[in-house]
């Protein structure tokens, strides 16, 4: 079996496994540090040319604003059932309006007491709760796009989504150095650009909807909650939003312990944050494309090629884990200065890229081993393990170990080691099932090949 991709034909179940990985998990890696670049206009734009403090009160809503925003995407999920894709168009579209609704109330409402729990300095809330506001003004919008989205996937549109988010982003590049250097908006600039992307976004994929065929178009005269599309979509949403809430909430605490370290601290949390997300998404591509090579060689029946496939995915996301790390904390006050010219920060951005960017392999490790179990068909255990094994750790390390040494340097430990154990219970895991797997294939098709 193979992939078409525009490099040309990518072997899954044939052919060299670490080159046609690579070949893979390049357009995937491509496209989300295209996104994570859209991402980090804000962070940069409103840095350089913002206030003092302006840095620090987009990046301290960060954890926040992705713990409930995660929780109403999972709805997405259910709406991409393709058998039913045409009962569950209106329904999707209903319900996304009443959660944007919903959650706008929520972010609005509640935006200072949500940064007063969370420790937020006294200097930063003002303009932190300014951004969650006009963030989560907009939420419906957000939401729009993220459902319609889900249902030109199911249909097998998936080029579209992407043009309009690269537009969305464009756009709002565009906009952050009109607000911010022209006219001055600072952190409420950064937000309304946000949210009238969004609403481009939401409006060109509404369009794309509404002149899809009879029986799965959009229709205003079909605009309904049907009670058996929902409870579907609820019933797959709800868990998939639930697993993003649980991750979103250890960095909810880990973002609670940075805001009591001071204003700069959070403007440089918030600045390595950004270029974490180049490591991470990096190596979550060839995690997705472990996931794929697993599948379709496990469904083959060719065990060895799915051992070997872990193999030469974990060297090759060590490799640009290494790779993306160095360059992150040899080249980091180069980057640093992307977002802030401030010395102090630049300097507490340094600590945690020493710490993070040199053992995000880890990280990498961890997710290339749960995408093999999930491949094989064995999803709720890795996804259970990964939630317990990385929340757990990184929620004791902040009650017990934290206290001890209140630094930064301390609570960034918790990332090595929480992605280290999980990682090594997940390797445990793999060797059982190729354990017991492999008195079930004592003849691989594929043996003669693998040897060669």
């Amino acid at each position: 079996m193979s992939a078409m991709h525009r490099g040309g034909r990518v072997e899954i179940t044939d052919g060299p496994l670490f080159i046609n990985i690579c070949r893979f998990a390049v357009p995937i890696i491509l496209s989300g540090l295209l996104q994570t670049l859209f991402n980090m206009v804000d962070a940069a734009v409103v840095g350089r040319f913002g206030s003092a403090t302006a840095l620090a009160s987009v990046g301290s809503t960060a954890s926040l604003t992705h713990l409930l925003v995660n929780l109403f995407l999972g709805m997405s999920v259910g709406a991409q059932d393709r058998d039913s894709v045409h009962r569950t168009v209106q329904t999707s579209y209903a319900l996304s309006i009443l959660c944007g609704l919903l959650a706008s109330a929520v972010g609005v409402v509640f935006a200072p007491t949500f940064l007063r729990w969370m420790g937020s300095p006294v200097e930063i809330l003002d303009g932190a709760s300014t951004y969650m506001r006009i963030y989560f003004a907009g939420m419906p919008a957000i939401l729009l796009f993220n459902f319609g989205s889900s249902i030109l996937r199911a249909m097998g549109d998936t080029k579209r989504p992407l043009y309009f988010l690269v537009c969305a982003g464009a756009v709002n590049a565009l906009l952050n150095l009109l607000f911010v250097i022209v006219l001055h908006m600072d952190v409420a600039g950064v937000a309304l650009a946000t949210v009238i992307s969004q609403c481009g976004a939401a409006i060109l994929v509404t369009a794309c909807l509404t002149q899809l065929p009879h029986d799965v178009r959009l229709s205003v005269r079909r605009f309904r909650l049907d009670a058996a599309s929902l409870w579907k979509i609820v019933r797959i949403g709800v868990p998939a939003g639930l697993q993003s809430c649980v991750f979103s909430f250890s960095n909810v605490i880990i973002q609670s312990s940075v805001n009591s370290l001071g204003a700069n601290a959070v403007s440089a949390n918030a600045a390595v944050t950004n270029l974490d997300n180049f490591i991470y998404i990096a190596m979550n591509g060839v995690s997705q494309s472990t996931t794929t090579f697993s599948g379709q060689n496990y469904g083959a029946g060719k065990l060895r090629r799915v051992r070997r496939t872990v193999l030469d995915a974990s060297v090759a996301t060590v490799i640009v884990g290494c790779v993306f790390g160095l360059i992150g904390a040899l080249c980091g006050r180069s980057l640093l200065r992307l977002f802030t010219t401030d010395p102090a920060v630049i300097s507490i951005g340094m600590q945690r890229l020493r710490i993070t960017a040199t053992t995000y392999y880890l990280c990498g490790l961890m997710e290339v081993f749960s995408g093999a179990l999930r491949g094989t068909g064995r999803s709720f255990v890795p996804m259970g393990l990964t939630l317990l094994g990385v929340c757990s750790v990184r929620l004791g390390w902040v009650f017990f170990v934290f206290p001890i040494d209140p630094s930064l340097g301390t609570l960034y430990l918790s990332y090595p080691f929480s992605w280290l154990l999980t990682s090594l219970v997940l390797l445990a895991l793999l060797a059982v099932m190729f354990k017991t797997e492999g008195r079930k294939h004592d003849v691989d098709p594929d043996l003669p090949r693998m040897r060669a």
